[in-house]
Parts: C-alpha cells; sequence; structure tokens
C-alpha cells in the first residue's frame, strides 16, 4: 500500500501576511510589531516551530521574541496565574485548569488554534504488525493484557514509551484522546526525555512500542509508523490509513491534537505577543511551512485529489 495513496495536496492560502514585511523607525513603547517578549513553549513543538519562528524574524526586525522551551504543565499553570504572557502547546486544557480558570474572576486568557498534530504509534520496522486498532492501543496503555490474543505474533502485550513524563504534553494528550479521560497503567507505559530517545527506545527493544507526535515522526526513517483502524463519531469502522497530513485533513485519522497559541491579555495593536499570534496564524507562508513539517495549518484551505 503506498504509504500516501499517491496523494496531492494544493493548499489555497486564505489571505497572505497579516502583518507588514517591512517597519520604520523604532519606539520604546511596545506594539505589535515591536518590543521583547518570551513566549514559553511546549518543547516537543520547538522542532515544527523553526521555520516560521525564522520566518517572523526576518519581516519583524524590531522584534524580539524568544522561544522558551518549558514543560507543558508549567507553562500552562503560569499562563493561569499570569505570570507569562504568551505559550505555544500543544494540547488542550485538562480538567484541573479548567477548575482553575473558573475560579479566577479576572481571567482573561484567550487561545488561537495554530495547528493540528496527531499522536502516532512507532515502532521498529522488526516489529510483526503495521497495523492495530485504536481501540486496542487504549486497552494496552490502560492495562489490559488480555488483548494480546487479538496479535498472536505478540509474546505479550507491549510496553509504550512517550516523551516527558506526565507533565508533556503527550501524556495529556494520551488521556484526553486516546484513553477517554483514563490515566494510563504504569505497567503499560514508560518515559524518556525526547522524542529522540522514544525512537531509540523503540529500535533498541522491537517488541516496544512509541508514541510520537505526526509532526516528529514524519521526518523520521529509522522506525515505521503504525497505521491505525478505528470507529468513527458515527459508529462506523475505518480502515487503516497511511500515517500521512492527508488523512488528518480530513478527518480520517484516530488521534489528533490541538497546536493553541495562548494569550495573557486581549489583543491590542500595543501587545507584541498578540501581533507574534497574528503572524504564526495568519500568514500564508507560515501555512505553507506548517504543512510542509508534516501537520494541518489551524487556518487554511484545502483541495485534496486522491487517484481512483
Amino acid at each position: 500500500m503506498n504509504l500516501v495513496y499517491s496523494a496531492i495536496l494544493a493548499l489555497v492560502i486564505v489571505g497572505t501576511a497579516c502583518t507588514p514585511t517591512q517597519q520604520q523607525g523604532t519606539t520604546d513603547q511596545e506594539t505589535a510589531l515591536s518590543g521583547n517578549v518570551a513566549v514559553v513553549c511546549d518543547p516537543d513543538m520547538l522542532t515544527m516551530l523553526e521555520v516560521p519562528k525564522r520566518m517572523y524574524d526576518s519581516v519583524h526586525p524590531n522584534a524580539k521574541v524568544t522561544l522558551v522551551p518549558m514543560d507543558v504543565d508549567s507553562a500552562m499553570l503560569a499562563m493561569l496565574n499570569h505570570e507569562q504572557r504568551a505559550a505555544i502547546v500543544a494540547r488542550d486544557y485538562t480538567e484541573q485548569e479548567l477548575l482553575l480558570r473558573q475560579q479566577d474572576p479576572g481571567d482573561t486568557l484567550m487561545r488561537t488554534l495554530l495547528a493540528r498534530d496527531a499522536i502516532v504509534v512507532i515502532a521498529d520496522s522488526s516489529f510483526p504488525y503495521d497495523t492495530m486498532n485504536a481501540g486496542h492501543v487504549a486497552r494496552f496503555l490502560l492495562g489490559d493484557a488480555s488483548v494480546v490474543r487479538e496479535y498472536p505474533k505478540l509474546k505479550r502485550a507491549p510496553v509504550f514509551v512517550l516523551a516527558r513524563g506526565v507533565t508533556g504534553s503527550m501524556y495529556a494528550n494520551v488521556v484526553q484522546v486516546v484513553t477517554a479521560g483514563k490515566a494510563p497503567s504504569r505497567s503499560a507505559l514508560t518515559s524518556v526525555s525526547s522524542y529522540d530517545s522514544v525512537s531509540y527506545a523503540v529500535r533498541k527493544e522491537p517488541a516496544m512500542l512509541g508514541l510520537g507526535y505526526l509532526s516528529q515522526v514524519t521526518k523520521d526513517r529509522s522506525v515505521k509508523a503504525i497505521r491505525l483502524s478505528y470507529t468513527n463519531a458515527q459508529g462506523d469502522h475505518e480502515f487503516p490509513k497511511p500515517v500521512h497530513v492527508s488523512y488528518l485533513i480530513m478527518g480520517k485519522y484516530p488521534f489528533p491534537v490541538p497546536v493553541y497559541i495562548y494569550l495573557k491579555d486581549r489583543p491590542n495593536q500595543f501587545n507584541l505577543p498578540s501581533g507574534f499570534m497574528q503572524y504564526m496564524t495568519r500568514n500564508g507562508d507560515v501555512m505553507k511551512a506548517i504543512l510542509a513539517s508534516g501537520i494541518e495549518p489551524g487556518y487554511g484551505k484545502f483541495s485534496l485529489t486522491l487517484p481512483d
């Protein structure tokens, strides 16, 4: 089966840059186009953001925006406590964060969708299966070893490995997207420091399965991405598809996750974080760069053509 079914993606960008490409003069007062700000960032999104950030820097000489890696639980707590001005995080609010928002009468935290990424199950090339069922993945993660009967080539239930432990965005996404709010079993899940270590772990131990983001897996030729069948929201069976952005865009991939830019203050012309957010989410070249990284830009119109 061809990895992308020879899918042809044509991205029609809605609008172009929403900020001027040239700025003149400097001012001591911060504006949407000038100033100095740190944006705390999900470490797993830094590689995907490299090209868009270079684009931003090239057309905003008076703005110094620094992406500061921070584990997402700490980043979100800092945002909710009004200690940081902006954050880029690849997950939704946790239940605890929603409670904190409800208890804060001065809450003004806003967010805009930057992209849609996805959770991908990866394995060593020698792993005996190329496809699995998304429901079985969830049951394995919850510690249900009986599912191994569905995979006779496996000697035992696989252990999954992810990056950054319980404070990383991947763990929260597993709970929110894969296991329907239930915490994974400690016996079924382990963690390492980064996606590179996840990739290394599954290659070192072929019986292990890894969890990575599509934006990370797309460029990793050392492992294989497991195709997943699943039951959609209408109760229909979806057959396994190649792990590719085209199927993410079509809504035919079971584990999509959002990538948001969070803002402490409401956007205005004297607020650099809001100017940065506007450029990163609405600029046409940035949207193309996000698509080239293997995931779906948050704003954009797509025309997908698949062969007969």
